[in-house]
């Protein structure tokens, strides 16, 4: 987007892009970067459920904990057992 002859950067939402996709990155068992995450609906220490759209991910494990949570994004960290997307 330019204005006023310099650019100004803009971050996209699932919102304003219709074919964003969520991206989720798990390094190992013990850490995950969930982007495009909503809104959580679930969260102790066994089971941490997502919003991601119309779909949910769910991380169930043990010690689970979200490490940063901004706009659109989630660090979970703990030893997860299952990831399921319903």
């Amino acid at each position: 987007m330019k204005k006023s002859g310099k650019y100004v950067r803009k971050k996209i939402t699932p919102s304003d892009n219709t074919g964003f996709s969520p991206q989720l990155t798990v390094t190992g068992n013990r850490e995950a970067v969930l982007e495009g995450c909503r809104e959580i609906k679930e969260y102790d220490d066994g089971k941490i459920k997502f919003s991601i759209g119309n779909m949910t991910v769910c991380f169930c494990g043990n010690n689970l904990v979200i490490k940063n949570y901004g706009n659109d994004y989630a660090v979970i960290c703990g030893e997860f057992s299952d990831i399921s997307f319903g």
